[in-house]
Parts: structure tokens; sequence; C-alpha cells
């Protein structure tokens, strides 16, 4: 079957190139002449654009307009199927040239051609098609002739390299190479392309560059003709231009490792990474390795991987890596050290290695997360019950207010009653309700504080004013239920007498219930404006607040008068724990519901 196989890619082969015809191809002449044992390059071009019409049918031709002169409508971009053939002797067989020949690559309309040595003279042909003219199927083909000799005579001192560099920024020039021996009376007319591209305003030997930037980086190639008749060979020269920045005067820099000291797990492989940064050098050749050094020598790794991780204009990267299959101690008491080295100068970094303490870290980590999470919830604790904890503090650390001050309540209550035709609805608790059924319930029968309710602890028929000023005086606290119905009603008299009297009263503080909502009305007096923005208030937050053991009865006893009777200690404190554990219970609770919502 392999012969057979042969037999068809040859038919193949002279079936593609069998019905090639070179007899209209234009024609031209090159010359490489090289040096041996030096790197160069060589290029063909496939010269469809030329002025070559005879590839183009009518419908291509140029418009009426443009000058005969003029070049075909078609360009070079508008090439497609490009096939490069090699032909030995003027008629020999085609040989096409692919893709995977190891010393001449195709890429489009260009051949290139790597190793001068290897270069074989003939000639070399392109077929292309027309890619912007869908109806028309019409081959066009350019033969070149290449001949290839090694250079004879000595090299010439002014000769141009065939790799140049620009400094960026700055004034330079490209030069055609072997061009700079000749007198300037002998030399010829030059044709210069940048990248594949013809360069119509340059015609000199050199091209100079005003300002260099980096698109003037790339393939340069120089056509010069050998001798005034137009049929003669052409030479040519292929120039690699490379943009560059100015040399580095600085040493080496070592980006990684910058620690000293390395953890390590005994008997695990090791992998060793050193990066090092180079500054720009024309003739760059830097040096980057790793060695070990001990108490009596030193000795370098006999592997190693070296790459390249980043480059650019003004630096290059190299990483340098070294393995080793087993950390043993002899490892420990030794020292790994990272050298770099350029023309400038040399670093070094030095890591020596540590065993690593798993277990020891363990418990620092387990430590640490303990602390902070015993933290938050103490945190969060002192926020949920800071009020059950400054009443904890009152009752060890504050004195009894109750003991010489010849008052009789602890708590003069005042709300705005609530008018005879109202109805309370079971889901609502009105004004009224709290004064006179909730605190008394809360604060006289739970906590043992004594409140004055003008309407059950105040003889009837005396005068209001009077009666109001003398239960005020006699009290300890004022509690003021503020409402609509409050602040519009005539009760704020009452927050008014308690005002005047506690500014000559040091014994009296008042305390603000905020029942419901309100606006401060015009008529108000100042001196109640003023209370409502310095003194004390708590929040009536409806049914949430009704439980004995909820926030806000222990808000107001936070601002009740402090009583330190000895023998009722025990019963504060079961209270307060007892508010403590109720408490919890409900923001718990709380939190269900509203995850549940």
């Amino acid at each position: 079957m392999l012969p057979w196989g042969w037999v068809f890619l040859w038919l193949l082969g002279r079936q593609r190139t069998g019905g090639l015809s070179t007899a209209g191809c234009p024609t031209k002449k090159l010359l490489w002449t090289y040096s041996p044992g030096k790197e160069e390059e060589f290029v063909l071009f496939c010269h469809i654009s030329g002025p070559w019409r005879s590839c183009f049918s009518h419908e291509n031709q140029c418009s009426p307009t443009q000058s005969p002169k003029a070049l075909p409508c078609r360009h070079q971009g508008d090439l497609a199927e490009v096939r490069w053939y090699r032909q030995h002797g003027d008629v020999g067989p085609l040989e096409e040239i692919a893709g995977g020949h190891p010393h001449i690559t195709p890429n489009e309309s260009m051949l290139y051609f790597r190793t001068p040595e290897l270069a074989e003279p003939g000639t070399y042909i392109c077929r292309a098609r027309l890619r912007s003219a869908p109806r028309v199927d019409v081959p066009c083909c350019f033969k070149t002739v290449l001949d290839v000799r090694p250079q004879t005579e000595a090299p010439c001192n002014a000769s141009a390299p065939h790799k140049q560099f620009l400094l960026l920024g700055t004034m330079g020039s490209i030069r055609c190479p072997r061009l700079g021996c000749q007198a300037d009376s002998h030399r010829p007319e030059v044709t210069w392309y940048q990248n594949g591209k013809v360069l119509s305003g340059e015609k000199s030997d050199s091209i100079l560059v005003d300002d260099i930037y980096d698109y003037h980086q790339g393939t340069y190639v120089c056509d010069y003709a050998l001798s005034p008749n137009a049929s003669s060979w052409i030479a040519r020269a292929v120039v690699h231009v490379r943009t560059i920045v100015a040399d580095t005067k600085f040493k080496p820099d070592i980006v990684y490792p910058t620690q000293d000291v390395l953890e390590v797990e005994l008997g695990k492989p090791l992998t060793l990474h050193c990066a090092v940064r180079f500054g720009f050098q024309r003739d760059f050749n830097p040096v980057i390795r790793w060695y070990i050094k001990d108490a009596d020598r030193e000795w370098g790794f006999p592997t190693f991987q070296e790459k390249s991780i980043k480059s650019t204009f003004e630096e290059e990267v190299i990483e340098c890596v070294v393995f080793l299959k087993e950390v043993t101690w002899r490892e420990l008491g030794c020292k790994f050290v990272c050298f770099a080295q350029n023309s400038v100068g040399n670093v070094t970094q030095t890591i020596r290695l540590k065993e690593k303490r798993g277990g020891v870290l363990l418990y620092v980590l387990l430590g640490t997360a303990s602390t902070l999470v015993g933290l938050l919830a103490a945190g969060v604790l002192v926020y949920t019950y800071w009020i059950e904890i400054l009443l904890l503090c009152q009752i060890y650390q504050s004195k009894d207010e109750t003991l010489g001050d010849k008052k009789e309540f602890d708590a003069f209550v005042s709300y705005a009653k609530q008018c005879a035709s109202g109805s309370e609805a079971p889901s609502h608790v009105s004004e009224e309700r709290l004064a006179l059924n909730l605190f008394p319930e809360v604060l006289e029968n739970k906590y043992g504080f004594t409140l004055c309710l003008l309407d059950r602890d105040v003889a009837p028929g005396g005068v209001y004013a009077e009666d109001i000023v003398n239960a005020i005086k006699k009290s300890r606290r004022g509690i003021f239920i503020l409402s609509p119905n409050y602040i519009n009603g005539p009760q704020v008299f009452e927050l008014q007498a308690a005002v005047n009297l506690a500014l000559s009263d040091q014994m009296l503080k008042l305390i603000l219930i905020k029942f419901s909502s309100f606006q401060e009305p015009e008529s108000l007096p100042p001196v109640v404006k003023k209370a409502l923005r310095v003194l004390p208030t708590i929040t009536w937050r409806g049914l949430k607040s009704v439980p004995s053991s909820s926030r806000f009865w222990a808000q107001v006893r936070y601002h009740m008068p402090m009583r330190h009777p000895r023998g009722r200690v025990g019963r504060w404190l079961g209270a307060i724990l007892q508010t403590f554990s109720l408490e919890r219970t409900r923001w718990i609770r709380n939190c269900c519901n509203e995850l549940t919502v």
C-alpha cells in the first residue's frame, strides 16, 4: 500500500503543477551575496502588483480618468491562494514549496530563506488569484531567478550589518549592507521595502529617521542594480531593524525570592524559584544560577530550568528554577544563593531552609480564631444587653438615692386622659392604660417603686396648679407620656411645671416616654421645646413593650432612682437574671420569625 500512496501523491503534484504555464510570467533576476558563517536571511516578494497588466481582465482595468502610467487598479492586498514553486533550470519540473520545508518558509505573498549555505539557486515562481474579483478566475504569476553566491572578497569596514538598532526618541538611519564601500559617484538607486511594502520616497542607500518610534521596527529590504543595463541582475539585502532604549546602567534586580528564610517539610520535594529583572543591553548576555554554600565549600546545581517570563523594550525578567528530590537535615544547615550578573555587576539573594512546625502553627491559628469568635460574641452580648449590664452595675456601685431626701414618691406620672367616648381596641394600648395599669403593675408591684398618679394619690378639691406642683416636688422622677393629645392638651402644663422645678431641684430628674409621633405646635412654651430636645427619651413600641421583660421597662428602670436596701439584694439580682433570660428568649424568637418571613 505504501508504494501506491507515493504514486498517488506524485500524480496529485503533477496535476497541480502540470497546468501551470510560466511563459507569460514577468521575470526578475535577483542576486544574494552572503557572508559565510554569519546569520543572514533573504526574502522574495510576489510582485503581482507591479506594472504587468496582463494579469488583469477587462473588468479589472483602470477607469478612463486614470493616467496610463499609473499602477493597475488591483493591488497586492487583493491576492488570494498564493502558491510558491521552485524550478531547477529553465525547463526542469516545477516543485511546490510547502510550509514544512526546513529552510524556506512561505508566508502569504513572501518567501523567507533562513540559511544561506542551504539556499538553492534557481527559478522561484509565485502564482495567485484575485480575491476582489469573484467573477474572474485569472491566474497571475511572477518569476524570480535567484542566484546565491558567497562573498569572496574581504568585507568592507563601512558595510552596514544585517541587524541594526534604532534608539527610541532619537535620530537614526537604516543603511543598506555592502553599499557603504562604494564611492558616491557609483552608488546606484535603491528600492526600499518595509515588511513587504515599498517605500516610494526612499531611493538612496540609507533611510534617515528624524524621530524614532516603535513602528520603525521590522524587516527592511533594499534592491539595487549591479549595472546600468536594465537586463542585469538586481542585488538584494535584508536588514532586520529593532527599536531599542539606551543600555542600562544598573545591576540586575532579584525580584524573587525576597525573604531570607523559607519554611519546608522534611522528606518532601522542594522547588526553588529565582526571578531576576535585567535592564536592556544591546549585547545582552545575562547570567543567573543557584548554588549551595555551607561552612566548608560551595557548589552549583547540575541541572536547572531557565526561561524568560517577561520581555519588553526596557527590561527582561528571567527565572531560574531548581529542584530538590527530598529535603533532609543536611539541607537545613546550608545556604541557598541565587546569583545574577550582567555587564554592569552582580547581585545575590541568600535564603536558609527552616523546618515547618505545623502543630504550633495550627494551635496559634485555632487560638486566634477562638479569641476573635469570643470577642465577637462578647460584643454582641454587650450590645444586646447593654441596659441590663448598666442596671447590674448600679446595684453594686451606685448609692441609695432615697436616703434622706424627704421625698414621698419615686416618680410622678403625667399622661393625657382618654375621651369618654373613645374605645380601646384589644390590640392597642392607650396612654391612659399605660399610666394607670401597666406602670403600677410593673414598677410598683414587681420592682417596688412608688408612683404618684394624680387621680389616685392626690385628693380632689384642691387647686389644679398647686396640686401638680406639690406632687412633683414630692417625687424624685417625673415620667411624661408624650402624644399628640398630650402636646396639644392642657397636660402640657405639667411638663412645663416639672421643667421649671427641675432647674432648682437637682434631685428631680425628668423622663420622656414617646408614646406616639407628634408635631410640636407653635404655641408650645420655649422651656418645653428645649426640654424635648435635651431630656432622655424612651420610645414605646406598642405590644412589643408590654411584657415586663421587654427592653422598654429595662430602660425605664435604668432612669429610675437607685434603691439599695440590703435585704432586697437577692430579689434584685433574681429579677435582673430573670430579665436576661426572658430577653434572650424573646430575641431568639424574633430572629427566627424574621428568618421565616
